[in-house]
């Protein structure tokens, strides 16, 4: 009978990963996260102010994008061997109705990203289909990329370095 119980829960663990953070606020201005091992303070969720240095939560999940595809390239192995040799990720993000965050009279619509694109920049060698199939597979890996495609206009553009 334990047998079983062991089986159900090792089947549960193969297909979910369940996560939990934790977040707080002691001075009821900023925020701080908590991971399993790791913390975070955040201040704000997004500043337009230039001089504003600390990390955003726009700025975090920006980031978050954009490491989570590139490491899906360097984590995949190629089938034929080839390693990535050079990588490099810009994001551009359309924020809409960024001015109902500031309190702007007559900006009630509620703030949302709209639209992210991603290029990557990458040196690896495979030529056409083969990189093509490369870069789609990797994407593939990506759960922040997966989840976000369902949910917005989320492009990804590959560009060969020679």
């Amino acid at each position: 009978m334990k047998r079983t119980d062991d089986r159900l829960n090792a089947l549960y663990e193969s297909k979910m990963f369940n996560m939990n953070f934790r977040g707080t606020s002691t001075d009821l201005s900023s925020v701080k996260i908590y991971t399993n091992k790791n913390s975070v303070q955040v201040e704000k969720q997004i500043s337009f102010d230039s001089e504003y240095k600390p990390i955003t939560s726009l700025e975090y999940f920006a980031g978050s994008v954009l490491s989570s595809i590139l490491l899906a390239f360097l984590e995949r192995p190629n089938k034929r061997g080839s390693v990535v040799e050079e990588i490099e990720g810009v994001l551009n993000l359309s924020l809409e109705n960024p001015l109902s965050l500031v309190g702007v009279k007559g900006y009630e619509e509620e703030p949302r990203i709209t639209k992210m694109t991603v290029t990557v920049f990458l040196y690896v060698d495979l030529e056409d289909k083969a990189f093509d199939d490369f870069c789609s597979g990797a994407l593939a890996h990506s759960p922040i990329y997966n989840t976000l495609k369902r949910s917005m206009s989320l492009e990804v553009l590959f560009k060969k370095l020679v």
